[in-house]
Formats: structure tokens, C-alpha cells, sequence
């Protein structure tokens, strides 16, 4: 059974919600709103228990809740030592099979990605660990997942860690473009996806109106994938995106490319956060040195606050986690109205705090 989890760690970390948006878009979700909802943009009431209490609000009611966890660089979900497991990681296992505050419970599908360089090879640990070479398979891996496992009505939610992160927010750009693909869809993404990838590569004006042209069918309003994740023009298409200190503004060093403009691996900027996704959660570090790995920040952050970490002290991955333990209760806080968690399995997870005096330096 879900339990209602505690909010009192929200002003410690950088939130972000996206109703300050003028928009009239609709929330497709039957969960209470939380402190930062706009209550014009729920469509149904609930009683104290979270039921629907109308036969109008029965016909909005949510299917299921597809959650999609990606990983950071070399982090994957079969280490020996709990204590080095990520925050994603955590939070994927926090995650019950079913939100049971609701009558019918609805069902939550979690799809856990494990992170670049996690293959047991040398190309895999320490080429595409090291330049991020893989990351583009990664974001169509996680669209791909979403479409096949969408129904209209479901609602989407996005969580990633370093890397991981950047994945999780091209994927809502993808959706914010093109919508969600049905299966028969799909045969045309890889050609979709490629045809942005060269869009992001390109400087010639010529070649970026061809390619505008070849995705027009896709990402105008009335493409299918748009109408199928959003038939209405008004509904917020992702629920809810949370992040744990995104790397890079485009996820791969610049130092380790030939060029720097092969970084830009698509067609769109990553730091804008679109009027598609309802509620979006970022955890920054402030304390993280390196030029390869500096904080990215949505652009249309309008309230917040930065923790002074580092990368690890934020996503987790440290034997030592008890500064990722605050940022991971931070953001279960914020989506545990929206989420059915499991209380008992999270409130094990933080480390215990050292005696006075005996608590061994971080990295």
C-alpha cells in the first residue's frame, strides 16, 4: 500500500513545476494536487482517499502510469554492494507494481535502463563510457519502450541521472515533437530519428529545409502521433520529468569529440522545457568542478534552489550516499502524490547518520 510521503525537503533542492505556464492544458491524472499544481489544469475532484467521485471524472480516469528510469555512465542495476546503487536505481525499486490509493488501482510499468559503458567490454566500459557514444541508441531505446507500451490516456514520467538525465529529457523533447508513435508508427522512427540527427549536425540551409520538409509529416499538429497523445490540443502529454544533475548541455565532453559540433545530436535544445510536460524536478550540483560535467539548467526554471555538491552527491553512487539520500527523498517528496511509492523499502534506504566527528571525507 502507498503511503503519503512528506514534502518537508522541498525547499532544500532546485524544483521546478511547469504550471506557471499560461497555458489551459489539462492534466489527464486523477491524483490530488500537490503544492505545486495549478488546480485549473485538473480536470476531476477527489475525495480524501484519492477516489474519482463522478461518473465525468470516471471517463478521465488514467489508464496506467508507463515510468521510464534512465541511468548514469557505467551504472547499471547488478552490483554486489547496495550502498553504490544510484538514486534512479533506488527510486525504479520504490516504484509498486500499482498504485493501490486508487479504486481500481492503477497500474504503474517501470522500465529500467542501465547506463552508458554498462556492457562487458572494453569498446562498451571505456569508449562509450568515456564520450558517451551510445547515448542516441539510448534515447530511441526509451521512445521506443514508451510507444509500444502507450494507450491514450496514460500518463508518462521521465527520471534520469547524469547522462541518464540527458536521455530522459531528449526523450520528452521527441514526445514534445513528434507525440508517441504507435507500434505500426514505428517502423518509420528509425528514419525519423536519423533525419534529426542530421539535423543537429547540419549548418547548410539547404539541407536543413529538406530535412524540415521530410519531418514535416510527423511533427505538424495533426500527425498521428501527436493526436494520439494528445487529441485535444489541452493535455499535458509527459506528467512528470525528474532529473539528477544532467551533464553536459548536450551529454557528451566536448573535449573527447573531433568536432564540436557533432555534439549537438539533434535537432532541438534540450534546456527548454516544453508546455507538453506538466510537473519537471531537477537536482543541481553546485559543487561539481569539472568543465565536462557543469550543471544544466531548464531555461524556464522560474523558482529554485542549487545544492552544494557534486555530480555523485546528488545522483548517488558513492559508497557513502548520505548527501544523494537527501536529494533522492527530495524528489520522491515531490512526485509521491503522483506515484504510488513504497514508503517502507525508501524510508530503509537512507544511511545512517556518523557520530559526531567520524564521518569519512567524499570524494
Amino acid at each position: 500500500m502507498s503511503a503519503p510521503l512528506p514534502a518537508t525537503l522541498a525547499n532544500s533542492l532546485l524544483f521546478r513545476t511547469n504550471s506557471a505556464h499560461t497555458s489551459d492544458r489539462k492534466s489527464s491524472s486523477p491524483a490530488q494536487l500537490s503544492a505545486h499544481s495549478s488546480p485549473s489544469r485538473s480536470p476531476r475532484r477527489l475525495n480524501t482517499d484519492g477516489q474519482i467521485t463522478s461518473s465525468e471524472d470516471l471517463k478521465l480516469k488514467v489508464g496506467k502510469r508507463i515510468v521510464v528510469c534512465c541511468d548514469g555512465t557505467w551504472q547499471d542495476g547488478i552490483g554486489e554492494h547496495r550502498s553504490l546503487y544510484t538514486n534512479i536505481l533506488r527510486l525504479t525499486r520504490t516504484i509498486h507494481h500499482e498504485d493501490e490509493r486508487f479504486q481500481p488501482p492503477i497500474p504503474q510499468i517501470v522500465f529500467y535502463q542501465s547506463g552508458i559503458g554498462t556492457e562487458k567490454n572494453f569498446y562498451s566500459e571505456y569508449i562509450e563510457g568515456t564520450t558517451g557514444g551510445s547515448l542516441a541508441d539510448k534515447v530511441e531505446e526509451a521512445y521506443a519502450f514508451i510507444a509500444h507500451n502507450y494507450n491514450p490516456g496514460d500518463e508518462i514520467f521521465l527520471f534520469g541521472f547524469s547522462r541518464g538525465a540527458y536521455t530522459a529529457r531528449m526523450v520528452a523533447m521527441f514526445i514534445g515533437e513528434i507525440g508517441v508513435l504507435d507500434r505500426k508508427d514505428m517502423d518509420n522512427f528509425a528514419k525519423i530519428f536519423i533525419c534529426y540527427q542530421k539535423l543537429g549536425k547540419t549548418n547548410k540551409p539547404e539541407e536543413t529545409a529538406k530535412l524540415k520538409e521530410e519531418l514535416l509529416p510527423w511533427c505538424k499538429p495533426d500527425a498521428r502521433g501527436r493526436l494520439r497523445a494528445d487529441p485535444d490540443g489541452d493535455t499535458f502529454t509527459i506528467k512528470c520529468i525528474g532529473v539528477f544533475d544532467t551533464v553536459g548541455s548536450l551529454g557528451v565532453p566536448e573535449s573527447l569529440t573531433l568536432r564540436s559540433k557533432v555534439r549537438k545530436l539533434f535537432g532541438f535544445k534540450d534546456t527548454v522545457l516544453g508546455e507538453h510536460i506538466e510537473r519537471a524536478y531537477q537536482a543541481l550540483a553546485l559543487h561539481e568542478m569539472r568543465a565536462d560535467f557543469n550543471c544544466n539548467k531548464y531555461e524556464q526554471t522560474e523558482k529554485g534552489r542549487l545544492k552544494k555538491q557534486t555530480l555523485k552527491q546528488i545522483g548517488g553512487g558513492y559508497k557513502e550516499h548520505d548527501l544523494s539520500d537527501i536529494a533522492l527523498l527530495w524528489m520522491a517528496a515531490q512526485v509521491g502524490d503522483i506515484l504510488g511509492l513504497d514508503a517502507e523499502y525508501l524510508a530503509k534506504l537512507p544511511q545512517p547518520v556518523a557520530p559526531w566527528g567520524q564521518q569519512k571525507p567524499h570524494e
